[in-house]
């Protein structure tokens, strides 16, 4: 225990043992940071298709990996909104199929012009 007179200093210890401990702190934090990012990394390319996942696999941080799929799948273009209008435009229902595939599918499109439009406008 630290003297009366000494203060915090002497609570603490030296300056260099202080300095020492937050080092070690965080590179301890660094650490658990990295794995927590490369766990979340690789959490996320297992829930990928697998066609999107050999365009990933190089990929080890979290940010990285959603950077790159929002410019490989999130474009914010004209032929983008387009091309779900198509979607929408020439869908019918196919025989054999149930209505509720039908109006799932249909609530698809209409979701991803949705966000297509809503993209374009900000």
């Amino acid at each position: 225990m630290a003297k009366k007179d000494e203060g915090v200093a002497g609570a603490i210890g030296s300056s260099q043992d202080f300095a020492g401990k937050v080092s070690k702190i965080c590179r301890y934090v660094k650490r658990e940071l990295e794995k927590m990012d490369l766990k979340a990394a690789t959490t996320t390319q297992l829930h990928l298709a697998d066609e999107v996942m050999y365009n990933m696999m190089d990929e080890e941080i979290v940010m990285g990996l959603w950077s790159r799929l929002e410019t490989l799948y999130m474009t914010k273009s004209l032929s983008n909104k387009l091309y779900f209008k198509k979607q929408l435009f020439g869908l019918h229902m196919k025989e054999g199929i149930t209505v509720l595939k039908h109006l799932n599918f249909f609530n698809k499109v209409i979701s991803k012009l949705l966000r297509a439009t809503r993209k374009t406008r900000h």
